[in-house]
């Protein structure tokens, strides 16, 4: 069963990922155009966050959306690749490929 993706786990991963980029919040509250102690206050949730912040966000950290809303932080980059990769094969090539996932699954 899918966890509904909360509040919490945005702010969660605003932080994972300015850690992540060795951001200090200060230095990211700047890079935003805030006063200097903005990220802490949306990280400690006393101001939300707005929509348009966490996309400057994305962009300074060179992520995109589907990276930062990924259900699987730990196999995000594992699941774009096979992605790729089966996005450049022939139908039946595909067919072999998901055979053999089901077998190994």
């Amino acid at each position: 069963m899918k966890k509904e993706f909360t509040y919490d786990d945005v702010i969660f991963r605003f932080g994972y990922y300015r850690n992540k980029n060795n951001l200090s919040a200060r230095d990211l509250s700047l890079q935003l155009d805030y006063g200097a102690s903005q990220v802490n206050r949306i990280e400690r949730k006393k101001v939300e966050l707005k929509v348009s912040t966490l996309l400057k966000f994305m962009e300074l950290v060179g992520i995109t959306p589907l990276e930062f809303f990924y259900p699987d932080l730990e196999s995000y980059k594992y699941d774009i690749e096979l992605i790729k990769i089966q996005s450049n094969l022939s139908s039946e090539d595909k067919q072999m490929l998901i055979a053999l996932a089901k077998k190994i699954k």
